[in-house]
């Protein structure tokens, strides 16, 4: 009897105490309702393209001149020729807008002759110059390395002109020289040198992200040096002034968006 007695009254407690639960259960707010939002992919390629270009150079500037050890005269090159020669580059870049963008790009410009007389020949002994003339020849290349700015000028009958810019670095390099004359060959040697450019052109749509790009670039590749006589009876070397191209160029440009 008393265990049926407990049994009621724990019955009854819990079944009120489950009611009392249910009804205040009733009564809370409904929990906040949390939204999945999926994550916006980040669009890599967006704004961004590349470019490769071929072109053919046209260099002017030079003025050799070497200084004599011996008496310190200065020996001018006269009927100086510098050959035609091709570059090449690859690059890319970003627009900032429809009429604003940028790019980065590095060239290789392949090796040219350089030809002259100069217009003494160092003798020894005597020490200096005797009249006369010495034929001199040897190479010319370089690298350069250069960031761009292009203006975008609207499109004409599908045809988007642009002018820009530049400033870099040129390694430019002086290269197996050879004399006929008197004197010993001078060393091979590379110069680095401060580099700008400025350029004009207009592009084409080939197709859809696909760029034609025909442009004209005058290029400063500033000072060359030789090194000192093979031989080393001189560490004096030849010197050239600043070296220009003028670059007619043919590219493609590929918009990654």
């Amino acid at each position: 009897m008393m265990s049926s007695l407990k049994r009621n009254l724990f019955l009854s407690v819990f079944g009120a105490a489950m009611s009392a639960t249910v009804a205040l259960a009733a009564d809370l707010p409904a929990p906040p309702v949390i939204e999945y939002e999926p994550e916006t992919p980040v669009e890599i390629g967006s704004s961004w393209y590349l470019r490769g270009d071929l072109g053919f150079a046209v260099y002017q500037g030079g003025h050799a001149s070497w200084t004599d050890p011996t008496n310190t005269n200065l020996i001018g090159f006269h009927h100086e020729n510098i050959a035609n020669g091709w570059v090449a580059g690859i690059g890319a870049g970003y627009y900032f807008n429809k009429h604003f963008r940028a790019d980065v790009i590095l060239d290789y410009r392949h090796k040219v002759k350089y030809d002259s007389t100069s217009t003494c020949t160092p003798v020894s002994p005597p020490a200096g110059c005797t009249p006369g003339d010495s034929y001199e020849k040897l190479n010319f290349s370089a690298w350069t390395l250069m960031a761009n700015g292009y203006v975008d000028l609207g499109t004409y009958y599908s045809i988007n002109p642009y002018v820009g810019g530049g400033v870099g670095v040129a390694w430019l390099k002086a290269s197996n020289h050879k004399t006929v004359g008197t004197g010993s060959p001078f060393k091979n040697k590379t110069r680095t040198n401060f580099a700008w450019n400025l350029t004009t052109g207009a592009t084409f749509d080939l197709a859809e992200n696909v760029k034609l790009d025909a442009n004209y670039r005058f290029v400063s590749l500033g000072k060359a040096r030789t090194g000192g006589r093979r031989d080393n009876s001189s560490t004096e070397p030849v010197r050239f002034e600043n070296l220009y191209a003028h670059d007619f160029r043919v590219g493609l440009r590929y918009d990654l968006n």
